[in-house]
């Protein structure tokens, strides 16, 4: 059965969340998943992408912050590791695009870690575009990882057909070299 070997190689549901913020739409997203996961019988282990430091309250503070973390392709650091990254083949990667990509934090996440071999699934939060030059993102930074086509969602109206489709991307033969 296919999900029994899923679960033999471990499945990661790790979702970008702002410092302070009890809840977000990749919070919301990531345990929605870990639910339908569940429903299909597969376990999966949960793990907030954390910067270490609060991001500015006000929008327009905000904006020129994150803008310069791009720009300069900064890695704030974050606040915990996964435990046993080794264990994980498959992960479901749940995130905002900020300006055609993901937060920093997330590379950083990528560089404390070796993807190689793994799959990752982008399910990315966003308003309506950029989900596929995200996932071009964030295949051209893990060159030995099969990133899947992913999805993206517009909003919570959408979200369990996207995060069923996600799930299905599990179950993908790999066409990946890696």
């Amino acid at each position: 059965m296919e999900g029994t070997k899923l679960n033999a190689d471990k499945i990661l549901v790790a979702y970008f969340i702002q410092k302070g913020k009890e809840t977000s739409g990749s919070k919301k997203i990531a345990e929605r998943a870990v639910a339908a996961l569940k429903n299909k019988g597969l376990e999966a282990t949960e793990y907030a992408i954390t910067p270490v430091e609060t991001y500015p309250e006000d929008k327009a503070t905000f904006e020129t912050v994150t803008k310069i973390e791009k720009e300069t392709r900064t890695r704030p650091a974050i606040v915990d590791k996964v435990g046993k990254m080794q264990d994980y083949k498959y992960i479901i990667l749940v995130a905002p695009n900020w300006y055609d990509d993901v937060p920093m934090a997330v590379y950083t996440f990528f560089d404390e870690y070796d993807f190689g071999g793994k799959r990752v699934i982008p399910v990315i939060n966003h308003d309506g575009s950029g989900h596929d030059k995200v996932r071009e993102s964030i295949r051209h930074f893990l060159p030995h990882t099969w990133v899947t086509d992913g999805v993206g969602i517009t909003g919570e109206s959408d979200d369990e057909a996207a995060i069923a489709e996600a799930i299905e991307q599990l179950f993908q033969q790999s066409t990946s070299k890696y």
